[in-house]
Order: structure tokens, then C-alpha cells, then sequence
């Protein structure tokens, strides 16, 4: 699946590494659990109230393409082709990135950037899901932080007592670090890493979290990762998932951006929304609504 669009001069497009399809979206109880501080019966109040009947997750992996001056960078990769982490029924529904970005005119050999908004497997596993680097002229962006947590004895040490899941995110997060070498570039918050393209703190959900901020002629759009996975955590901001490394620093990020997408009338793209993942915020008393966009 392929969406072009433009914010001002830069040319840009969502392209799907893959969409979960009944019966195989994950349910919101994986998500929303009690352990991330979400009783069952919290979750099935705020279905009930918002007469919401679907209980499961559309769960899609929407990377950003944008070409810049410098050349195409594309925002996160998806899971890759031949991923099996969440079972073989899985693997033929992913791993579509390479063949979106030949169609927009940006194959694999020539990318030349990728920015990571964080390294947990289903935003990095694209880029490295072969052994070799699949985009073998790019550049890799990820902030500073989170290249030194994936890469510190702190997460495999963590992963080792957790569960394969965890497992999976370190490793894949390390192969990419590995791959990259010194194709690898560490960036600060608030840093303009390409032209058109600023980084945004959204730490919380890992070490180095971030959103991506495009602008050019007064125009802006703001990737905003995994800042939230479903319309149910911008009527309940404050709840976490089990994939929360700092569950408060990560509501605190959370309220920020969305109240900044509402006050500054932000376009927003969201990763794992339903294609394309285009929308914007709009304020609900002292929550928030998604408005998503239509063509």
C-alpha cells in the first residue's frame, strides 16, 4: 500500500511494510494490560462507553518516505520479510517495504537515509532483516540514547530474564547497530538531522523515543512513532503498554505532543494507525480525539 502526499516542497509517502488482517490483529488486552497498570475491568468500561465492539488492534507498520535534498530517507522500516516472531501465519503479511519504495521511485540500493524514531524490532528488523543491510548506501539516524542502551549490557541482561518478545527487540535492535557500523549517526532532541527533517523528543517509551518533524514552506507533519498505538490511548492518555520502558516519562511525552499537535493544528502520522496513518488531534476536555485524515 502506497500513499503520496506533500508537506510544502518535500514530496513524501506512506508506504506499508504490512497490516495485520483477521483473525490475526493482536486484541487490546495484549496491549492494555493490568501489569502496565490497565485493569480488565478499566478496559472493558472504556469500550462499553465509547460503544466500541472491535476488541482487537489494526496494528499497521506505516513507514514514512520523504525526498529531501539530500536525497530519500525513509522513517522506520517495518518488520521485514521472513519475520516468524509472531508466528508463521504472520510472515506472508509483512516484509512489503522494499517493493513500496521501488514503486515511489526510491529503491532499496539508493535510499539515502533511514531514521529509526526508536530500535524495537518492528521499526529496525526492515533494515537489517537479511543479515545484510537492505538499504546498503543509507545513512542511519537514531538518537544517542537509545543506540547506548540496545548496545549496554543493561538490555540483554534484561531481555535474559523477560520474555522472547524482549529477546527479539534486543536482538534486532543490536543487529542494526552492528550493520550500520559507522554508516550510524547518533543525533541530540531538537536537532535538524536532514533538510526539512527535525528530530523531537518523545522519550519514555524507550530510552531515545522520537518523534520526526517534517517541515518546508510552512507546512509540517509530525511522525510521531509509537507515541500511541490506538485511538484508546488519546481518550486515556495516561495508559501504558507492556512495551513502556519509563511508563510515566512516557505519558508525560505523550500529553505533550498530543497538546502541541492540538494547539498548533499539527498534521500527525502514527505508525501503527490504520493505513495511511494521517490524521490530526483535536482536544476533548482533558482528552483527545483522533480525526483522521480523508482523501
Amino acid at each position: 500500500m502506497l500513499y503520496r502526499f506533500a508537506v510544502g516542497g518535500l514530496s513524501c509517502a506512506v508506504i506499508s511494510d504490512g497490516q495485520m488482517a483477521p483473525p490475526w490483529e493482536p486484541p487490546l488486552e495484549a496491549f492494555f494490560t493490568p501489569g502496565a497498570g490497565v485493569p480488565d475491568g478499566e478496559l472493558r468500561a472504556a469500550l462499553a462507553a465509547e460503544g466500541r465492539q472491535k476488541t482487537t488492534i489494526s496494528c499497521g507498520y506505516n513507514c514514512v518516505l520523504v525526498r529531501t535534498s539530500d536525497g530519500h530517507a525513509v522513517i522506520d522500516t517495518g518488520l521485514g520479510a521472513r519475520f516468524l516472531g509472531y508466528g508463521p501465519l504472520i510472515e506472508p503479511l509483512v516484509g512489503r517495504l522494499g517493493d513500496g519504495l521501488a514503486s515511489a521511485g526510491a529503491p532499496a540500493a539508493e535510499l539515502a537515509a533511514v531514521v529509526f524514531t526508536h530500535l524495537h524490532q518492528d521499526h529496525c528488523r526492515g533494515a537489517t532483516w537479511s543479515g545484510e543491510l537492505t538499504f546498503p548506501e543509507a545513512t542511519g539516524f537514531a538518537h544517542a540514547a537509545e543506540v547506548a542502551f540496545w548496545s549496554g549490557a543493561a538490555a540483554w541482561s534484561g531481555a535474559a530474564a523477560a520474555d522472547s518478545g524482549t529477546q527479539e527487540h534486543v536482538a534486532s535492535a543490536r543487529e542494526a547497530i552492528r550493520l550500520l557500523g559507522d554508516r550510524l549517526r547518533p543525533f541530540d532532541h531538537d536537532t535538524e538531522i536532514l533538510p526539512g527533517v527535525r528530530v523531537v523528543d518523545a522519550v519514555g517509551h524507550t530510552p531515545g523515543h522520537s518523534a520526526v518533524l517534517l517541515e518546508s514552506a510552512g507546512e509540517r507533519l509530525l511522525c510521531v512513532g509509537d507515541l500511541f498505538y490506538d485511538e484508546l490511548q488519546l481518550s486515556h492518555p495516561w495508559w501504558c503498554t507492556p512495551w513502556d520502558h519509563d511508563p510515566a516519562r512516557a505519558v508525560r511525552a505523550r500529553r505533550r505532543l498530543l497538546d502541541r499537535a492540538a494547539d498548533e493544528h499539527l498534521r500527525i502520522h502514527a505508525y501503527h494507525m490504520p493505513f495511511p496513518g494521517l490524521g490530526t488531534i483535536a482536544r476533548h476536555g482533558g482528552t483527545y480525539r483522533w480525526q483522521p485524515h480523508s482523501e
